[in-house]
């Protein structure tokens, strides 16, 4: 009987990371800004494609995976396409390189044999700490010197391009508007400080003055949904304070602030009922625990399709999220069906104008 494996939810770190630099733009400016200036050269951009990102568990949950893209060479004429694999890690790991090797064997293995076999470029994104040891596979043999040196041109390795963000100020981040911003929230977060992606006023200058109005507010509504992810109820005041601090001079912060802030609410109204429970008596533990059980149900459940609609579709406004806020569960059940049979943004968003006026009672 084959063994379950248990499901793993992937780390906020990881998943926003895959969220900003699955979209083909933001991964080509990373790559065109950290890969050597040579090797960027031997490439025709505007092929650039991403190959995979994500698969299913047999336990039917979704995990995100390495994000692999391929792109053409440059006057190249056979159909062939160099590899170009994205990994994310919140701090050093010394199995870096023996997790890409397993990753690598498995495209080469699936190649069929009357094929070139896939030239994989790995680059990976260091959120946080140094890399102390060689970003080589050879350096796991640990082989004593001078075999090390005989034995390098007839041994299997590869090399790792790092990219630590611990070593980056606000002008070392390349790329677009959004993959800056991307790589500001990750670094400062990944530091500890969570608010200093206040300090970065260019990367949200030019993220507010060069993209559309609704790009940027998607942006920013991820990155800062991604900083409430990973922050405890001490730090909820001082994320509203710089939340109010950039919002007095970004318009789409503030735009999407009194969302970011209902959620803050939400949320501490959530960890109220469940201290509430505890400290009540006995039946009104249970009638605060069904009441806090219920709406917390509801609370998380909402948190989660709005990041799936924000995510999926960019034409989901905080104006959307407010009406999603206001149906029924009824109607919430149709609306996460939609979204699970991947419906176009035309029928979801119809779904929400016919669903207002089965909104819940007592939110007008």
């Amino acid at each position: 009987m084959k063994r379950k494996r248990p499901s793993r939810t992937p780390n906020p770190h990881d998943a926003y990371a895959k969220l900003v630099f699955r979209e083909v733009p933001e991964a080509r400016g990373f790559f065109r800004g950290y890969l050597p200036a040579k090797v960027v050269r031997l490439f025709d951009w505007s092929s650039l494609k991403l190959e995979s990102e994500s698969f299913v568990k047999d336990d039917l949950t979704r995990e995100f995976a390495d994000l692999l893209f391929s792109i053409r060479l440059v006057g190249d004429s056979l159909d062939r396409r160099i590899r170009l694999l994205f990994e994310h890690k919140s701090r050093p790991e010394a199995s870096t390189p023996r997790q890409l090797h397993r990753y690598i064997s498995r495209q080469l293995e699936a190649t069929p044999p009357n094929r070139p076999l896939p030239c994989i470029l790995t680059v990976v994104l260091l959120q946080s700490g140094h890399w102390r040891q060689s970003p080589t596979l050879s350096s796991e043999y640990r082989l004593p010197e001078p075999a090390g040196k005989i034995l390098a041109p007839y041994v299997l390795d590869f090399r790792m391009l790092m990219v630590e963000l611990s070593e980056l100020d606000e002008a070392d981040l390349r790329g677009t508007e959004a993959g800056r911003l991307g790589l500001a929230f990750l670094k400062t977060i990944g530091e500890g400080q969570l608010v200093r992606w206040l300090d970065f006023r260019r990367v949200l200058r030019d993220l507010c003055s060069h993209l559309p109005p609704d790009v940027s507010r998607r942006e920013l509504r991820r990155a800062i949904y991604y900083l409430t992810s990973v922050a405890g109820p001490e730090k909820e005041p001082e994320i509203r304070k710089a939340l109010l601090s950039a919002a007095a001079e970004f318009e789409p912060v503030k735009e999407i602030a009194m969302t970011l802030m209902e959620h803050l609410e939400k949320r501490g109204e959530k960890r109220g009922i469940r201290l509430g429970a505890k400290l009540g008596e006995k039946r009104g533990e249970k009638l605060g625990e069904k009441r806090g059980e219920k709406r917390g149900q509801r609370e998380g459940r909402m948190l989660t399709l709005l990041r799936l609609l924000s995510a999926t579709f960019p034409q989901f406004t905080d104006a959307d999220a407010a009406t999603a806020r206001e149906l029924t569960d009824a109607a919430l059940d149709e609306l996460t069906d939609a979204l699970a049979r991947r419906r176009p943004w035309r029928e979801i968003r119809n779904l929400l104008r016919d669903k207002r006026a089965r909104s819940v009672p007592g939110r007008h």
